[in-house]
């Protein structure tokens, strides 16, 4: 197949490999966004960690405050703007966490903290919201918890939006963190921040290049979510690059080119107006064919309208999964049945006349918002997640299965639920009965609703690949989470960094496992697809079609490299390829014996 640019599963090694320089400097990074973007770059140095520490007089003291409630007031009607201006709707499931940080500005604790520094040793406000942010943040990223060091990086967030909310309100007055304009530019920064993205009096940036940060980083997730390009762990980045200097950002490729010549600039922005131009008509299509005319069917997959939208403009034939967290983790208490109605009344008007299929509520201990009292848990994973979660909690799970009851009431095409996280018929037959008692109930009182609602199951663990032939025969469809369930499988956490290098090619047991899968449902005449991350990536997505699988189900924004590497792939060779890696091991330390032993 031809080689193309390496999704966000790249090797780390492979970072730091040298790069034919086409301009005055490039550097490599992760990709997180695909795509090319020019601009000038827009360099976000400012952090809490810069700010120096400044004292008041003791005479100044109540002014301080007074600059602290007024900073506050400003950044909450920010958060407020925010989610009135459409943030809502753009946002994803590990990335709603306006309502987080509209809790932290009025936490007792952040509150009492800084008063006590300005009051008692006479800090002024950005040294106290500084000290205050930046001792937490220490203590919360020594602690072995996924939920704390994520409330760290919440932390970080509402400190940079009170001290940018200074800047609002107090013209000529000393701020050390400005609000930033992103309008046109290229975002440069250490780390990406919700508020880089959110508050930027709307603007938004042509690109991201940042020198540190994940794939897996809420706010990297929502810049993928929004199609912007994102390249993030770069290198050398904040040395090389100056506010104002030019920038060639090629994300799908993992580079930046910092000041290039001025004839490849004019190429590549020559190049980016023709893709701008190009690409509806060259994605409007529901399938594409491989290089032997196997067709591969495309689903869209997504958490907000916007992606709904542009899968409906790229010709998708239907949306194969759409992540429904996004409203219950910004309410304040569970979502009333109208609100709900409502919101899932939008996604299908706006996806046309094709069939959605919509992921029941999938949270956990660690992504759950506050009203759910979620209980401390020592394995999150392996706690109240997914369908568990909802069987515990009826009246979500019912509330959720009204509103998608009602909603689908007017849809021209078939609507079905999705359970996540599945482990045998008993769960999938226990959703089924508060499924009928609902529709018992809108029935009664005359409510307008779905009567033939589908409902399929997401395959994510080992003991659902074991039961598959008897989820097959009694779920709608099945949909396979390739990375989650090689998590599973593999026993493996894919936020562990020294277990990264495990999880960056689909193990054999995992093709094998699929493969299985795959064989159940053609028995028992199920449509099956596959979903996940890897289907961006050359090797594993060639892999999977040399399984035979012909169902993709994939976020708009993964489209084009996925056309790509499908219409680059000779499944003959592939299913070689396929054959043979099923029964090698990925692990270095796995040798097999010599022959005479055996």
């Amino acid at each position: 197949m031809t080689s193309l640019p390496d999704s966000p599963q790249s090797a780390t090694e492979e970072l730091n490999q040298p790069v034919q320089a086409l301009g005055d400097c490039v550097l490599r990074g992760t990709t997180v966004a695909g795509g090319f973007a020019t601009g000038s770059a827009r360099c976000s140095r400012q952090d809490l960690d810069a700010v120096p520490v400044r004292r008041i007089p003791s005479t100044g003291a109540e002014a301080e405050l007074n600059r602290f409630h007024g900073a506050l007031d400003r950044a909450r009607a920010g958060i407020e703007a925010q989610l009135e201006g459409g943030v809502l709707e753009q946002a994803t499931s590990r990335t709603c966490v306006l309502e987080t940080h509209n809790a932290l500005l009025s936490d007792s604790v952040f509150l009492s903290d800084v008063e006590s520094l300005i009051l008692g040793e006479q800090f002024a406000l950005e040294s106290a919201v500084a000290k205050v942010v930046l001792d937490f943040d220490r203590i919360f990223r020594i602690v072995q918890s996924e939920a704390l060091q994520e409330r760290a990086v919440d932390l970080r967030d509402v400190g940079l939006r009170v001290l940018r909310a200074l800047s609002q309100g107090e013209e000529g007055q000393y701020n050390p963190v400005q609000a930033l304009d992103l309008t046109g530019c290229i975002l440069v920064a250490p780390e990406l921040t919700i508020v880089d993205l959110l508050a930027s009096g709307g603007s938004r940036p042509r690109g991201i290049v940042t020198s540190a940060g994940s794939v897996a980083d809420r706010a990297t997730l929502l810049a993928r979510s929004l199609g912007i390009p994102t390249l993030v762990g770069v290198p050398g980045l904040l040395e090389a690059v100056e506010d104002g200097d030019a920038l060639l950002l090629d994300a799908s490729e993992g580079i930046v080119h910092v000041r290039p010549a001025p004839e490849i600039l004019k190429q590549f922005q020559e190049a980016e107006e023709g893709a701008s131009h190009q690409a509806p008509s060259f994605c409007a299509m529901d399938s594409v064919r491989t290089l032997d005319g196997t067709r591969i069917r495309l689903a869209a997959s997504g958490g907000s309208l916007p992606e709904v939208e542009r899968a409906r403009a790229l010709g998708f034939s239907a949306f194969g999964l759409f992540r429904t967290e996004v409203l219950f983790l910004l309410e304040k208490e569970l979502p009333g049945l109208d609100t709900l109605t409502e919101h899932y009344r939008a996604i299908l008007r706006e996806a046309g006349s094709i069939p959605v299929s919509l992921r029941l509520l999938d949270v956990t201990s660690t992504l759950a918002p506050t009203w759910m009292n979620f209980p401390a848990e020592a394995n999150p994973a392996l706690g109240l997640a997914g369908v568990r979660f909802l069987l515990e909690n009826g009246s979500v799970l019912r509330r959720q299965l009204a509103a998608v009851l009602c909603a689908a009431a007017e849809h021209p095409a078939q609507v079905e639920i999705l359970i996540p996280l599945v482990v045998d018929c008993g769960e999938l037959r226990a959703v089924k009965e508060a499924l009928l008692e609902e529709r018992y109930e809108l029935r009664r009182n005359g409510v307008p609703h779905c009567s033939d609602l589908a409902v399929g199951v997401i395959i994510e663990t080992p003991a659902a690949v074991i039961g598959v032939s008897d989820l097959a025969q009694e779920a709608s469809s099945i949909v396979i989470a390739v990375d989650s369930l090689q998590q599973y499988l593999l026993a493996t956490d894919r936020d562990h960094a020294s277990l990264a290098a495990c999880l960056e090619r689909l193990h054999p047991y995992l093709l094998r496992a699929v493969a299985d899968l795959q064989d159940a449902a053609l028995e028992a005449g199920t449509p099956f697809a596959i979903w996940g991350p890897s289907l961006a990536n050359e090797e594993s997505l060639g892999l999977l079609l040399g399984l035979g699988l012909t169902r993709l189900v994939i976020p708009p924004a993964d489209m084009e490299r996925v056309v790509a590497i499908i219409r680059s792939c000779d499944l003959e060779s592939q299913r070689l390829a396929t054959q043979g890696a099923s029964f090698q091991s990925t692990s270095p330390n796995l040798v097999p014996p010599p022959l005479d032993a055996c």
